[in-house]
């Protein structure tokens, strides 16, 4: 049994695998990491029965409070992805060490399941692109602000626009001060990144399969007709075969 973790800049996702099959997943805000109490989390039976703790981290701070919580609750030492396991992919940009490991086991799981061409929209705090080749090399891709940062952003650099949660408006000329908020950042993420996989998949000169992931995926997928297909547990699922090939790749021959 695998304890898989996905840290990212808003929240920390845990998945439970048994053998390939993910018996649950939660979430926990970053802000709560480090009073998560993963002994709640997960139950008796299976604290007795993970045999290791797996962790994929964008944020330093949050993966420390969470290194710390794991320790106390379970005997195994966590594994962090891109120190102490590998990333079984070619990384073809100009500094592969400086690639987020969210990004890289969402092209290692992603490819998994294509086996060709393919571009990851990770619709998250950021938004990426990435694209994958035919031979499951990770690409290069493109990082663009989420929904909520947008949002934020806006309040923070404006003297009188409220910071909103964004929903999808009813029409696209806003009467009123919100709903041309909701318009402008909806909309405005919408077409961003519909202009950016049409792009890419041009750059690319072929017609990748487009997977989104993200707390936003299914927002962009009900808009977006060039993605084929949401997962939203595709990086646990990248942590999941990272771990299962660095076994292999132990076992002497």
């Amino acid at each position: 049994m695998l304890l898989a973790i996905d840290i990212g800049n808003t929240n920390v996702h845990v998945g439970i695998f048994e053998g390939d099959t993910l018996l649950s997943a939660h979430t926990i805000k970053d802000e709560d990491a480090p009073r998560a109490n993963y002994g709640k989390i997960l139950t008796p039976a299976i604290l007795n029965e993970v045999q290791a703790v797996v962790i994929a981290s964008v944020n330093p701070k949050a993966e420390a409070f969470v290194v710390e919580n794991v320790r106390k609750c379970l005997p195994v030492k966590p594994q962090i992805i891109g120190k102490d396991i590998p990333i079984p992919i070619p990384i073809l940009t100009e500094y592969p060490g400086k690639v987020g490991a969210d990004r890289l086991v969402n092209a290692l799981a992603a490819f998994e399941r294509t086996k060709n061409w393919t571009i990851v929209v990770d619709a998250g705090t950021a938004i990426t692109i990435d694209g994958i080749n035919d031979t499951g090399a990770f690409m290069g891709g493109i990082i663009a602000p989420g929904i909520d940062i947008s949002s934020k952003a806006l309040h923070s650099y404006t003297a009188l626009l409220p910071q909103i949660p964004v929903r999808k408006p009813k029409t696209v000329l806003g009467k009123n001060t919100e709903d041309a908020i909701h318009s402008g950042i909806y909309w405005g993420t919408v077409g961003m990144v519909t202009q950016l996989i049409t792009m890419l998949c041009n750059e690319l000169k072929c017609q990748p399969s487009v997977i989104a992931t993200g707390g936003d995926a299914r927002m962009l997928a009900q808009e977006i007709p060039l993605i084929t297909t949401v997962l939203p547990y595709l990086t646990l699922e990248g942590i999941k075969i990272a771990y299962k090939t660095s076994l292999v790749t132990r076992i002497p021959h």
